[in-house]
């Protein structure tokens, strides 16, 4: 008999000999180290380990550092989810170690060997020879050939993690909020370029590939984002993101000195050079293009299913491959097309539920692709091998894992020799602040807990906030006190407003499906009551009479931007009418008297406003981002962008602006950030500052 150890916690099984994990009969992939962390909490039922004793038994051989202890238990944590009382598995004993939380159960189960599946043996001597013969054939085949289909198991050795810069700026330029994926890395094996600042002001800079201080390269032009390297690696490709809606002009910037030049006249949301430097791949919404390098003899290659970034052609010139960001439900799935064109198809179809992998780039052989893609809630790098004839012998032959740490790791880009891959190493925090007239700076708000989109009820008694960066929707009081979670995993929360009568809050929510619609829920908790239509929504707002919810198409993740305008949805009866001479118009914030709405333009950084009285449209003032209106509806705010970013107020009845407040210094975080903010009961502007980490890092890349 074979004698198996299992431990049963909470839904999990635990087999020990057979170093394998599953919940409720699903099994589980574990890192080796991880599991045998585990088997140490668990056959201590509870008792509390200290991390001396856990180091000591899952690395028993070897010096390690306390880090990676901590993130065994929290790759562990990932793994295994919460209880249903939102609790931790893996308890912490601050300062001292770590526990199961859960009670633990031993199972003793027992296993017959296996039977032969043949009660009776053929004797016969010629059969056994002419077996043998055959077996012997197909060893010989195996071996002679091993070398050519040999499918690499498990995630390849990647080590020497380093932390390249240190400044704590953001790094992932503001294609994030335009609808597109993380910005791009570059590198030309001495120096990483990439996209720094936040979305009122960004820079392209600079850091040495052995660490040190970053420092930002001087452009002409505002909102600079990083796009590609030329093959010479002497030039960088970027774009100007100052009028966020349309594509933009491409540019030149000599490294490491040298005149920047436009590209011709070719305008693009993103772009790559061929191998040889000859042409440009670049895309617009969702046609994909190739020009000469100089911008002339632009020719469209295809038309995409979704928005297309981050093209990227194979070393050998033949094959483009891109992110395609479907129009409808915001997933980022990487595709592949010959580069003339032909044979469109999904990389990875099926391989993630659903999709979201993107920012992809060939390592210099051109046998590797890497790009990052978020799996659990964890966004990590991956690497696909080049197809070859190991597809004939193992056609599931999929992606492998490269990362597994505690930060998000985005954006990977090989070195040129193919020994380092440096990516965006991402931890997300924020901390609600509100800014204080007197000291004239933002300070901790409520707690300053990690609060995103958070809205204020009418009588100011009461907020709803998003928790950051977990996506649920919950509301207390003002204080703290009567705190409810209103939404779960696995939907994602964004912009929740009350309504006037402070019984319901409207938001989008984006489902499982990366589907989003507007949902209404009360604030007594219950299940979110949807509102379903094709496309991405902005907004929405209540209408003073609490019946009506105003919202936008998403130009960002509309297919056809022009198509875009304002509605406003009667919830009881689902009519839904537009709103006259909105076309062209999106994020409408409507005044609390129920009299204007502020609105955004899909060209230019300036506001719109709308009269009801008189059912006209007119120019309103310059600015970005989403806008708020004072409670006597005398006041709209918004923000203002570039190298004096700030909160501005303007006056409806003399059109008088005034800064509220100034943003210099202060790094926004949430899912928009830098996009938006909410005004407290009194009046003054709050936001969520960031307090996570963005920083560039390397590791070893294997030879092989």
């Amino acid at each position: 008999m074979i004698r198996n150890h299992f431990f049963k916690f909470g839904p999990f099984t635990l087999n020990v000999d057979g170093m394998s994990s599953y919940r409720e009969g699903q099994l589980i992939q574990l890192p080796p180290k991880a599991f045998d962390t585990l088997v140490v909490l668990v056959r201590r039922r509870g008792e509390m380990v200290t991390k001396e004793q856990l180091m000591q038994a899952v690395w028993p051989d070897a010096h390690v550092e306390e880090s990676n202890l901590t993130q065994n238990v929290f790759t562990l944590r990932r793994k295994l989810g919460q209880t249903p009382e939102n609790e931790e598995y893996i308890q912490t004993v601050p300062r001292r170690g770590y526990r199961i939380g859960v009670p633990v159960e031993e199972l003793a189960e027992e296993y017959p060997p296996e039977e032969p599946r043949q009660a009776a043996i053929d004797k016969k001597p010629g059969l056994h020879r002419g077996r043998a013969l055959w077996a012997a054939a197909l060893l010989i085949a195996v071996v002679l050939t091993a070398p050519l289909w040999r499918v690499p198991r498990g995630a390849p050795a990647v080590s020497a993690y380093l932390e390249l810069s240190h400044d704590g700026v953001d790094k992932r330029g503001k294609t994030g909020a335009l609808g597109g994926p993380d910005a791009a890395l570059a590198t030309d094996g001495s120096r990483i370029y990439f996209t720094e600042g936040s979305s009122q002001t960004s820079a392209l800079a600079q850091v040495c590939a052995a660490g040190g201080e970053t420092a930002a390269i001087p452009v002409p032009f505002g909102w600079p984002q990083l796009l590609d390297f030329s093959p010479a690696r002497s030039e960088l490709l970027a774009a100007s993101f100052e009028d966020p809606a349309s594509a933009t002009p491409l540019w030149a910037i000599p490294v490491p000195a040298g005149v920047p030049h436009r590209l011709g006249n070719l305008v693009a949301r993103d772009a790559s050079w061929s191998p040889d430097g000859r042409e440009i791949a670049c895309v617009r919404g969702t046609e994909l293009f190739r020009s000469n390098d100089d911008g002339t003899e632009v020719k469209k290659v295809a038309v995409l299913p979704g928005l297309g970034w981050r093209p990227r052609w194979s070393p050998d010139g033949k094959t483009l491959r891109l992110t395609v960001v479907d129009a409808k439900t915001a997933n980022q799935s990487l595709w592949e097309i010959s580069s003339d064109g032909a044979n469109l198809h999904p990389l990875l179809p099926g391989w993630n539920h659903p999709p979201a992998e993107c920012c992809g780039s060939w390592t210099p052989d051109g046998k590797q692709f890497v790009f990052q893609a978020t799996r659990e809630g964890k966004t990590e790098i991956w690497k696909l091998p080049s197809r070859g004839i190991a597809n004939w012998f193992f056609p599931s032959a999929g992606p492998l894992q490269v990362t597994n740490g505690q930060i998000d790791s985005l954006a990977p880009v090989v070195s040129p020799d193919g020994r380092k891959l440096y990516f965006i190493g991402r931890r997300l925090r924020g901390e609600l602040a509100k800014y204080d007239p007197a000291t004239r700076q933002f300070l901790p708000y409520l707690g300053g807990f990690s609060a995103d989109f958070i809205d204020f009820s009418r009588d100011g008694q009461w907020i709803t906030y998003v928790a950051f960066p977990q996506g649920t929707l919950w509301r207390s009081r003002i204080d703290g006190t009567a705190r409810l979670q209103l939404t779960f995993a696995p939907m994602e929360v964004l912009v929740p407003q009350w309504s006037p009568d402070g019984r319901r809050i409207a938001f989008v929510g984006i489902g499982a499906g990366r589907n989003s619609k507007i949902y209404v829920v009360p604030t007594s908790g219950g299940t979110p009551e949807s509102f379903s239509r094709e496309g991405s929504a902005l907004g929405p707002t209540w209408w003073p009479d609490g019946n009506s919810l105003m919202f936008s198409d998403a130009p960002f993740f509309e297919s056809n931007p022009g198509k875009v305008a304002i509605h406003i949805l009667d919830w009881k009866s689902r009519k839904l009418e537009t709103v006259p001479g909105s076309a062209g118009l999106f994020s409408p914030a409507g005044s609390p008297d129920g009299r204007y709405i502020a609105a955004r333009p899909l060209k230019g950084l300036r506001t719109v406003l709308f009269d009801s009285h008189t059912q006209t449209w007119s120019e309103l003032t310059d600015g970005w981002g989403f806008t708020k209106w004072s409670r006597d509806s005398q006041y709209l705010y918004y923000m203002r962008y570039g190298d004096r970013p700030a909160i501005l107020r303007i006056h409806l009845r003399d059109r008088n602006v005034e800064e509220v407040a100034d943003l210099s210094g202060i790094r926004q975080g949430g899912r928009l950030a830098g996009l938006q903010f909410a005004l407290a009961p009194d009046g003054y502007p709050t936001l969520l500052r960031d307090t996570g980490t963005q920083e560039i890092y390397s590791v070893n890349w294997p030879s092989r």
